[in-house]
């Protein structure tokens, strides 16, 4: 690198003109490409640009809850980078969910609002030396409210949260990882704070699989060893889909984990009332039947179904029914696909959970009398052409 481009972007970035920066750096960038060093000119652009795209969506947040952050002891420091992708290890939030915006089993939001409590009156506990809870796991297949849930409990207990992100997180030279690990741990250790581990499974599993490298162990061990050296202060929370997959040792660092399920019908339920309310979508909506067909969906998927009704409700400036959200739904699940098996095996699921062969004709555009051909021969043990 040219001294002097050097001199320049750091006069730049002394002088606070954002302008004069970028024409420094992109002088900069330019000179590193010609002479062939081409990942390091487009690593410079790349890190400008993330960083910019980052300080323009988080300093307004920040700054409108400053005076709440600072009420709770929390001091706003630089959030740590990877030192090659220069992409920041986690991101700061503060959440505005609710415990009574995640819909949970009974005995599940009891667990939940237990550790509230506890955290609540952590002084008092701590008087007859008794250690609240403040490491949870969440388990579940994708879709089922753990982001949510965690979101919720940082939430409640008043606290920011600060949400790591794996594609900083995570790096391709040997030892990056733990370093980042270790940068996260240390950054966080100082202030009361909620720390979401999401997708923990890819920095936690076990570490005699065979098909994993050295690396990873070493993950797994720094992962360990920052655990135990983590203060009460921080209430950590991680997520995986694939509990199944981590290291025995991982387990009994948490006080507590939690299966999160699919919905049941009644869950169901009450998440299409929910959103259909939220949205303001009016029409004879038939919230059982509806439930009842989305059986074995995800609450984002639920979600995302009554998410393409409103627009549809909104952009036709007409009332929507039951059949309309069907239409929609079928859509959605065979993905906007040509005839293939898949679809068959979708439409005769539906059909058999009460979808009348007239609607499936519509949503499809398959004729009726084909439907009803092709759904029977399914039925009776073969799909025949």
């Amino acid at each position: 690198m040219k001294a002097e481009l050097i001199e320049n972007l750091v006069l730049a970035h002394c002088s606070g003109d954002e302008n004069e920066f970028n024409k420094a750096l992109t002088a900069l960038a330019a000179d590193e490409e010609k002479k062939g060093n081409v990942r390091l000119a487009a690593q410079l652009v790349n890190a400008y640009k993330n960083g910019k795209k980052k300080s323009f969506i988080s300093k307004p947040d920040l700054s409108s809850q400053s005076t709440s952050l600072l009420s709770q002891g929390f001091q706003q420091t630089a959030t740590p980078r990877d030192k090659d992708s220069m992409l920041e290890l986690y991101e700061l939030i503060k959440s505005n969910v609710s415990i009574n915006d995640v819909v949970l089993p009974l005995k599940q939001k009891e667990v939940l609002l237990q550790i509230v409590q506890e955290q609540t009156h952590s002084e008092e506990l701590m008087k007859h030396n008794i250690i609240p809870a403040n490491r949870l796991l969440l388990c579940g297949p994708p879709g089922c409210g753990k982001t949510i849930t965690a979101k919720a409990i940082a939430h409640e207990l008043n606290l920011p949260m600060a949400y790591v992100r794996l594609d900083g997180l995570v790096s391709s030279y040997l030892g990056q990882t733990s370093t980042n690990l270790r940068k996260v741990f240390d950054a966080v250790k100082g202030q009361h704070i909620v720390l979401f581990l999401d997708e923990f499974d890819a920095i936690a599993k076990k570490r005699d699989d065979a098909n994993e490298l050295g690396e990873l162990k070493r993950v797994v061990t720094t992962l360990l060893q920052n655990f135990d050296n983590m203060p009460s202060n921080v209430f950590l929370i991680a997520a995986t889909n694939h509990q199944h997959l981590l290291d025995p040792a991982i387990w009994r660092r948490f006080n507590l984990a939690i299966v999160l399920e699919l919905p049941d019908e009644e869950q169901r339920i009450t998440l299409i009332i929910k959103w259909l309310s939220e949205f303001k979508v009016y029409g004879e909506i038939n919230e059982k039947k509806i439930a009842k067909i989305t059986e074995g969906l995800s609450c984002a998927q639920i979600k995302e179904l009554i998410t393409a009704a409103a627009k549809k409700y909104y952009t036709n400036r007409e009332k929507i029914d039951s059949d309309d959200v069907i239409t929609i739904l079928i859509q959605q699940l065979t993905l906007y696909s040509g005839n293939n098996e898949e679809i068959w095996n979708v439409l005769k699921s539906m059909n058999e959970k009460g979808v009348a062969l007239r609607t499936l004709a519509e949503a499809t555009g398959i004729p009726h009398t084909t439907l009803n051909y092709r759904i029977k021969n399914i039925k009776e043990g073969g799909l025949n052409d």
